[in-house]
């Protein structure tokens, strides 16, 4: 999958036609995901994306990087305020879509153990996109 087709996977899934926001909540969604796996898991995700994803997701990583204990109430906030969304439910809209399309891009082996290191209110959200 070419980043482009992430993009417009994430559009159709989340039913928002504007790119801006897409790309903007897709970063925020990859990012908070980031930070909730562990370092290894990490790179082992990035290194199954496509090169401008792949930079996207590792902004802002630092060495030496815990896994952030986040939920989904707390993920669902912080793509909000990373994305400048409106709202909770526009958050979960684009944290469903990009799940999805990162679901499509990664192995099967990679997409179960992203799907292992989430709490259980977060990998209700992984199974349902």
């Amino acid at each position: 999958m070419t980043t482009l087709t992430f993009y417009r996977k994430v559009i159709e899934e989340s039913g928002q036609a504007n790119r801006e926001a897409a790309k903007r909540a897709t970063a925020a969604v990859l990012h908070a995901l980031r930070d909730r796996l562990t370092a290894d898991e990490a790179d082992q995700v990035a290194a199954q994306l496509p090169r401008e994803l792949k930079g996207l997701w590792e902004a802002g990583e630092g060495p030496g990087r815990r896994p952030v204990k986040m939920h989904r109430k707390e993920f669902y906030e912080r793509v909000k305020a990373e994305a400048g969304l409106a709202s909770l439910r526009e958050s979960r809209w684009y944290t469903v879509a990009v799940f999805t399309a990162l679901k499509e891009q990664l192995s099967p082996g990679e997409a179960g153990d992203v799907q292992a290191q989430l709490p259980k209110d977060l990998k209700e959200v992984w199974e349902e996109a």
